[in-house]
């Protein structure tokens, strides 16, 4: 759904149906069924309020802002949903981030085709603050105790305990896979110089793997490109925290068989 300003006056609303709405309006069975919604501001440049200062900035914002059209693919829509808290008297100064986390903090995630070692990677995503905000705790209201994942499911096959996880939320027509991952709380260990007490860790490692014949030659014909003689395949992993909205891009590096 967007909002369309044609005059001074009037602002029109322009909305449209997902193609996963569309599809489940297609089958007819009660299925499609609005329960929620969400606004979000993805348009929004709020540099220029650190840039012009408060009462320039929001100016600019409002008067110069494109406002985008209705997006009819849910995985493109809302990229940055506004949050609603319970205590509206709250005011949150600091948004909590994502960010990997342990051995693999700083490693590339890549998965070599013709090494069954590298078949299979773990990582984790933490929570958390930047040192510089000076707060050791997230409030209660931007805790993320759930965490949604999308991922290619014709490339990408979520992994826990070495047992493939397929009971994804949703898979759309774009084969993206939709999982929605409990959270545990931290231990007590200090991190980035701070106790870890009210950040979140995801329960369990996410591991990724091939399964034939999911990724074969086809596969990386049709999604990869040709380096140093070999297929490449880039995707990536999206994970967002279901309540303080922080998204994060993880990039995964697919080396294939040689051309």
């Amino acid at each position: 759904m967007g909002f369309l300003d044609h005059t001074t006056n009037n602002v029109i609303i322009d909305a449209v149906l997902t193609e996963r709405g569309r599809e489940l309006l297609s089958k007819n069975d009660g299925s499609f069924v609005i329960t929620s919604f969400s606004f979000g501001d993805d348009e929004v440049d709020y540099s220029n309020i650190v840039k012009y200062g408060l009462q320039m900035g929001k100016e600019k914002i409002e008067k110069n802002t494109p406002v985008f059209e209705a997006q009819t693919n849910e995985n493109l829509a809302l990229k940055y949903n506004n949050i609603s808290l319970n205590n509206n008297t709250l005011r949150i100064l600091f948004i909590p981030y994502l960010k990997k986390y342990g051995t693999l903090a700083t490693t590339p995630i890549e998965l070599n085709f013709s090494d069954s070692t590298k078949f299979y990677k773990e990582f984790q995503v933490l929570s958390t603050l930047s040192t510089s905000s000076g707060q050791n705790s997230i409030d209660s209201n931007l805790r993320d105790s759930q965490f949604e994942m999308k991922i290619n499911n014709l490339i990408l096959k979520r992994y826990n305990s070495g047992l493939e996880v397929s009971d994804y939320l949703d898979l759309d027509e774009n084969n993206i896979a939709t999982y929605r991952i409990s959270a545990t709380a931290a231990n007590a260990n200090t991190y980035e110089g701070f106790a870890l007490d009210g950040r979140y860790l995801l329960t369990s490692q996410i591991g990724l793997s091939f399964t034939s014949p999911t990724i074969g030659l086809t596969t990386f014909e049709r999604f990869g490109k040709v380096v140093n003689n070999s297929y490449v395949i880039d995707t990536q992993i999206e994970l967002v925290g279901m309540s303080s909205g922080s998204r994060m891009i993880i990039p995964v590096k697919i080396i294939g068989p040689t051309v």
